[in-house]
């Protein structure tokens, strides 16, 4: 391997380990060694995660003019001038490292404290929560690890979120409302499960995913009133969040579900328990965290996207030992290969569009 090639690996490797393996700050190192010509030598490293290789995908293409392939000696011998020639011990010496922005002065506008059980949207959480507690008592014992501990959890977060967030700042309360809300998102998708499973009736669905939309609908329109009435000076995101059930992958992901629990209750897995339940595992974690990513932060957002490509990997690698042991076949795998890449190729474009607009 070209030398050159070898220092401009190992520049970002050392990049990557300063910021933690952050991937909102690689992302702006990528974004960096892409304007400068470098990031299609990234391609090739074996080290790096999906979601890496997403960026770098991305920046390749939309920075392909600025690539240069050859020449790279001279490129990187190029004297900086006298205001960048000082470098910090941390810093490369192709002067490329994570971006990090000037903070700015925050305004914090402060809120009068209430009691959070008066709120309406809190009285709604609590009664979410105590029906999907009751309803779990009748769900198959082997969802207990599983189905009902994450609808516990993620309905115990909305209402704890809510309790949270009535403080005396206002963009705390955003924060704290938006994880709210993703959870309530999240629920709705357990619930969709449960419905799937014939573990509720669509009657019960339909009742508890009723209460779901309407903490989101009292969580909204109280960010939008304290938005128009308390956040002059504030940068507080837009309170509106999409419907995930119109979302591409979350439609495909719930199709995953559902066949990896179909396929799961053959015979021949009786006797691999864990590759029957890490499969189920990794195809609801997919759905639930493509749910959750449906609130306010743009970081959050790629965050959940980027767990849900994680949960999508895992699923490849149980679904190619059930292959080697002989527990599927090949037309089974192609099969869902083909729902888990559409899944992908939609997370991946989102994502891509969510880098630009946080480096843009």
């Amino acid at each position: 391997m070209n030398e050159k090639v070898k220092q401009i690996q190992q520049e970002y490797r050392e990049i990557r380990e300063l910021s933690n393996y952050s991937i909102f700050d690689i992302e702006s190192s990528l974004k960096s060694f892409a304007e400068k010509g470098f990031v299609w030598i990234l391609k090739d490293l074996k080290d790096i995660c999906e979601a890496e290789g997403i960026l770098i995908e991305h920046y390749c293409d939309k920075f392909s003019s600025c690539q240069i392939y050859d020449s790279l000696e001279d490129s990187l011998s190029s004297k900086p001038s006298n205001e960048s020639a000082s470098t910090s011990p941390n810093q490369s010496s192709l002067n490329i490292v994570p971006v990090h922005k000037e903070k700015q002065p925050k305004h914090q506008q402060h809120l009068e404290v209430r009691d959070v059980k008066q709120f309406l949207g809190y009285k709604k959480a609590k009664e979410l929560e105590e029906k999907i507690i009751e309803l779990c008592k009748s769900f198959p014992s082997y969802e207990k690890k599983h189905v009902i501990d994450q609808i516990h959890r993620s309905a115990k977060s909305i209402k704890e979120r809510i309790a949270i967030g009535e403080q005396m700042y206002i963009g705390e309360k955003f924060n704290q409302y938006s994880v709210s809300i993703g959870s309530a998102k999240e629920t709705s998708a357990w619930l969709q499960i449960s419905l799937g499973q014939k573990y509720i009736t669509q009657e019960q669905y339909d009742d508890l995913d009723y209460l779901v939309n309407q903490v989101v609908s009292i969580l909204t329109k109280t960010l939008c009133h304290l938005k128009d009435n308390h956040g002059k000076g504030i940068n507080l995101p837009n309170p509106y969040t999409p419907n995930v059930k119109n979302f591409g992958a979350y439609e495909n992901a719930l199709l995953l579900v559902e066949r990896i629990y179909e396929i799961t209750r053959q015979r021949e897995f009786w006797r691999e328990k864990d590759i029957l339940y890490g499969m189920r595992q990794c195809s609801t974690s997919c759905i639930a965290n493509i749910a959750e990513a449906h609130q306010l932060y743009i970081p959050k957002k790629f965050r959940f996207f980027n767990d849900s490509l994680k949960a999508l990997q895992g699923l490849d690698s149980l679904l190619e030992t059930s292959l080697n042991k002989g527990i599927i076949s090949e037309a089974t795998l192609k099969e869902i290969e083909e729902l888990r890449i559409s899944i992908r190729n939609v997370l991946s474009s989102n994502m891509a569009n969510i880098s630009d607009q946080k480096v843009s």
